[in-house]
């Protein structure tokens, strides 16, 4: 999941993973998903915050995404 902790983790370690949110239909754990404009909003705000570069933000949503689902972004 792409909350911030767990992007900070990521990141501290490399650029080599994805940011994705889940679908979760339990009415039960309202808020426990990510919205689908969490991870552009985040990723604006980490470049902003020098978290992420550019060049990171391009490998985590292009060149990952294109490796591991075999397709061209």
């Amino acid at each position: 999941m792409s909350g911030k902790d767990n992007i900070k983790i990521a990141i501290s370690k490399g650029n080599n993973f994805l940011m994705e949110t889940d679908y979760l239909d339990d009415l039960t754990r309202p808020g426990a998903v990510l919205g689908p404009k969490t991870v552009p909003k985040r990723t604006l705000d980490f470049i902003n915050k020098e978290i992420f570069t550019e060049k990171d933000a391009f490998k985590i949503h292009k060149d990952n995404i294109e490796s591991i689902y075999s397709i061209e972004v």
